[in-house]
């Protein structure tokens, strides 16, 4: 009995240890892009970030830079900061911003609500359209439908997210008056904005979600099922539902990763509090501290969801689990021992 709980660790460890080197890879792989391409840019960082700052009024006394650079952590060399600005981050410390004085760790609490509500509320809009399109194709018996169908959702990716955003503008809230063109402190402020990022991540699901439906629909067991004379709704739901989950969270995890940092153009064409509006106005003023806490805080948003990703999946499909590849493994040996 102590022998399969300790074997059973072992498995679980295995299947666990792998995922959270890689969870520590992409964070660290990340710290460390950033880090090295800002310190590549031409220029002393804090000199050009005080310029955009300041203009005229930028202090040139060394005393008073070198006080400055303390406050943000960019005394001693590349290699001090580095290491010094990473263990700081470990601690959860993300440094001052050098536009505002403020912590990039508060900056960065406050911005990213706001972009989690969009975010959130755009996955929902596009999966939830892109699974009552896949499922009217599906379950529709005119060829024509279904190609019109199939043809909807990839206009999404076609249009630009700056394009459709400023069309919602003319017409949810210029024309018809019915929700706010901008801001975050309407209720109804998310809808418009989430809308437009829904239209190019609804897109993205639905290529693979409604390809791996399809390539079930053609599939011998649906035909069996059909002759069994079980109808299409229940087929789809039952059977052929759960067979293209599996595909579909794989491009879901790369989506949600994508939502926690590519919300840029939807926050500026909204003039939205955020993640991504935060991070523009940090490129602007050369603010290298806000700009690195960002890409931290995204890295870490995208690997936990990663994560939970892999997790998901032994509960989505159990032929994924790792007892259940070894058994699968085992019974393809075995075959071919009988086979010789």
């Amino acid at each position: 009995m102590k022998q399969t709980g300790d074997s059973r660790a072992r498995r679980a460890l295995r299947f666990i240890a792998p995922r959270l080197f890689q969870f520590v890879f992409v964070v660290w792989a990340a710290y460390t892009v950033t880090f090295l391409l800002l310190h590549l840019l031409p220029g002393d960082p804090l000199i050009a970030a005080l310029s955009v700052k300041g203009g005229d009024a930028t202090p040139t006394d060394p005393a008073e830079l070198s006080e400055l650079r303390a406050r943000y952590g960019l005394d001693g060399s590349v290699w001090d900061q580095y290491v010094t600005n990473g263990l700081a981050a470990l601690r959860g410390d993300l440094g001052v911003s050098i536009a505002t004085g403020q912590n990039v760790g508060d900056m960065i609490a406050r911005a990213l609500p706001n972009t989690a509500i969009v975010a959130v509320l755009a996955l929902l809009i596009g999966v939830v359209v892109s699974l009552l399109i896949t499922y009217w194709a599906f379950v529709t018996r005119a060829g024509w439908l279904r190609n019109t169908l199939l043809q909807i959702p990839p206009l999404g990716v076609a249009i630009p997210a700056f394009f459709s955003g400023l069309v919602l503008v003319s017409i949810f809230a210029y024309g018809l008056g019915i929700l706010p063109s901008s801001g975050t402190r309407n209720p109804l402020s998310p809808i418009l904005p989430a809308i437009t990022l829904a239209m190019p991540v609804g897109a993205i699901f639905f290529q693979v979600f409604s390809a791996a439906v399809l390539e079930a629909r053609a599939s011998s067991y649906v035909f069996t099922a059909i002759a069994k004379g079980v109808s299409l709704p229940t087929l789809f739901f039952r059977h052929v539902l759960r067979n293209a989950l599996l595909p579909s969270i794989t491009i879901l995890g790369l989506l949600i990763g994508y939502l926690a940092g590519g919300t840029a153009v939807v926050e500026s064409v909204f003039s939205r509090d955020g993640i991504g509006r935060l991070t523009v106005d940090a490129v602007l003023a050369r603010d290298s501290n806000v700009v690195q806490g960002v890409v931290i805080v995204v890295a870490v948003v995208y690997s936990v969801v990663n994560l939970l990703v892999d997790f998901s999946y032994g509960l989505t499909d159990p032929r994924t689990r790792p007892a259940a590849l070894r058994r699968r493994v085992q019974d393809a040996r075995n075959q071919a021992v009988v086979e010789r």
